[in-house]
């Protein structure tokens, strides 16, 4: 398996598909909110992580870390693998 690089311009659905630990990380940001308005299959398909992001009202200074983060649980998926 290659690996990939998580940008802010992936959809939360391919996100969440590949990497479902990142949505502990999300969490953090109020993804609950998605959830609890029930609406995950309308939206993921079409929210981007920034689109996410910035819906949250997460400072841009987080971005590179939060990536950073769901980039560290990508690699250590594809090492288990």
């Amino acid at each position: 398996m290659t690996g990939l690089k998580i940008t802010e311009d992936i959809l939360l659905e391919e996100l969440l598909s590949m990497v479902p630990e990142s949505k502990n990380v999300l969490y953090e940001y109020n993804y609950s909110k998605i959830e609890e308005l029930e609406i995950e299959e309308v939206v993921n398909d079409k929210l981007t992580l920034r689109g996410f992001l910035k819906l949250m009202d997460v400072p841009e200074e987080e971005t590179g870390r939060i990536i950073k983060q769901i980039q560290e649980l990508y690699n250590r998926r594809l090492e288990e693998t």
